[in-house]
């Protein structure tokens, strides 16, 4: 089996199921690892994810994570100590030893999902975790490291998902958004498909990149 451009984590999600889409537009070869199979794609293209077989990456140029737990709106500001274990161990933990996986069978690059305002030492637990993750996965130094560090992700979901405090958060969005310029910018709400074209852009040193302060690039 030769090398693929892209091997996808979290691609049924907002940001990678976008991703996903882009890498088929541009016809590059992919495979996914997902928590179940997608319908409409072929399943010699997946891989049920499990914990064990991330022994067993087919080899890729590029390794994408798009993996996250699934928050409440306020769990973003605040968690108990349940949700902040299973928070880590899938934002810090899983993200950690899937790269290292990744970087011990030769994937030149990686690019992750992050967050606006990630910080170490932060007091917001999230923002902390993320920025320590970031922080691990450079350490692990492949060629090029790319972290995606969205405001709010706009875009469809599952109903079922979305709690009120979410639909306030779009609608404020839209009104204050204009204002929101300068250094605020990043903070902005954004379409995950724009997140995804600029990643793809980004790691394809394609220059006509629209949104280029979502994209944090790393080399070496």
């Amino acid at each position: 089996m030769g090398m693929n451009d892209y091997l996808i984590f979290g691609a049924s999600g907002l940001t990678g199921n976008n991703f996903l889409k882009e890498v088929k537009d541009k016809g590059s070869s992919y495979h996914l690892f997902v928590r179940s199979l997608i319908d409409d794609e072929e399943t010699d293209k997946q891989t049920i994810f499990c914990q064990e077989n991330i022994e067993e990456l087919p080899l890729s140029k590029n390794l994408i994570i798009c993996l996250g737990y699934p928050l409440a709106f306020q769990e973003l500001i605040w968690m108990n100590e349940e949700t902040k274990r299973a928070f880590k161990e899938v934002d810090l933990e899983l993200v950690l030893e899937i790269a290292r996986k990744a970087k011990d069978i030769g994937v030149h690059n990686i690019a992750v999902i992050s967050a606006v305002g990630s910080r170490l030492n932060s007091l917001n637990y999230y923002l902390n975790i993320k920025a320590e993750m970031e922080q691990k996965i450079l350490d692990l130094k492949f060629k090029k490291t790319f972290f995606a560090k969205p405001g709010h992700l706009l875009g469809f979901r599952d109903d079922s998902r979305i709690d009120n405090w979410v639909r306030v958060i779009e609608f404020l969005g839209k009104i204050y958004g204009y204002f929101m310029i300068g250094p605020l910018k990043k903070y902005r709400n954004v379409e995950a498909k724009q997140v995804a074209k600029e990643l793809f852009n980004v790691i394809n040193d394609d220059n006509e990149i629209a949104y280029n302060y979502l994209v944090e690039v790393n080399e070496g």
